[in-house]
């Protein structure tokens, strides 16, 4: 018998390449989410629903819907959120996404499950939408960084991290949470035009320190976090990004144009070429993961929705 996996925001479009991605390796999906997939890709990315996963129509902020549709199963992987600040006002956006982390937490502990994914953010650094200029402290950033948020999406994702720890706490351990968190999430048909992005802006990834991130390659961790049984993964936080930078000059270049005071940062001149600012090592040893796409690789792009 498969095994039963929840995932909340299972119908949006990150949602939609994790749901394949477990179903590819013959897991039972139950998907909560407040609509149902399309018929058809849409253009932003969102893909239609997946033959035999069972959609429920829910809210993560109802904690009596997400224990619902978290009975039975043995994992689950929390995704929906308001995935930016600026759409919704500030309280908003802050109590949705913190309490629909504890929703989570809190069915997953009442379900005995034994493993929880969530979505986190490399935002918890609070670089993507700070409002007063300040600059990393060193790269590669690791985990070891400083958390600063500023915007009300940041720390609503670094309150989150706290709420998973203290589950994991209060289960004893026997509930293993990993807070994954991704970079800027680029659509593969995007990559096709990222060389005339940057050649009009160079500092246009600045936001995410010139990371990115692959969603096929991001469902992919977030499968294997729920099948660790790694000892130093059971509560923790990875970055989840591409070995390489989301821009076509070498990252050593493009920093101190986006972060002005930072030429003699630590670690700049010890970057490669195309390496990222941002350090996925972290994943690669607890999870084994290998990201494997990459935007310079024409293989790896993939047509637009029609």
């Amino acid at each position: 018998m498969a095994k039963r996996v929840a995932v909340t925001g299972g119908a949006g479009w990150i949602g939609g390449w994790v749901v394949r991605e477990l179903v590819a390796h013959n897991y039972e999906v139950v998907v909560l989410d407040r609509a149902l997939p399309p018929e058809r890709t849409t253009a932003r990315g969102v893909q239609p629903r997946v033959p035999g996963v069972h959609y429920r129509l829910g809210d993560h902020e109802n904690l009596a819907d997400v224990a619902e549709v978290f009975h039975g199963c043995e994992a689950a992987i929390h995704l929906s959120a308001i995935p930016a600040p600026g759409t919704h006002p500030n309280a908003r956006v802050f109590q949705t996404n913190v309490m629909g982390t504890f929703n989570a937490c809190e069915a997953a502990a009442l379900a005995g499950l034994r493993a929880l994914a969530l979505a986190s953010s490399i935002n918890t650094l609070g670089f993507g939408y700070r409002t007063h200029e300040f600059a990393p402290h060193f790269v590669p950033v690791d985990e070891t960084h400083p958390n600063l948020p500023q915007d009300p999406y940041g720390l609503s994702k670094l309150v989150g991290e706290e709420i998973a720890a203290a589950i994991h706490r209060r289960t004893a351990g026997r509930l293993r949470v990993v807070s994954i968190r991704p970079s800027a999430v680029v659509r593969p048909w995007q990559y096709a035009r990222a060389a005339e992005r940057f050649a009009s802006d160079p500092r246009s990834g600045q936001r995410s320190l010139f990371s990115y991130t692959d969603p096929r390659d991001l469902a992919t961790l977030f499968r294997l976090a729920i099948e660790s049984e790694h000892p130093e993964a059971a509560c923790t936080a990875v970055f989840a990004v591409q070995d390489d930078s989301w821009t076509d000059r070498p990252a050593r270049e493009v920093l101190p144009q986006a972060y002005p005071g930072t030429e003699h940062l630590p670690g700049l001149e010890t970057l490669g070429a195309a390496q990222s600012p941002v350090s996925n090592a972290l994943a690669r040893r607890l999870f084994g993961w290998d990201p494997q796409r990459s935007w310079r690789n024409p293989a790896d792009h993939l047509p637009p929705p029609e």
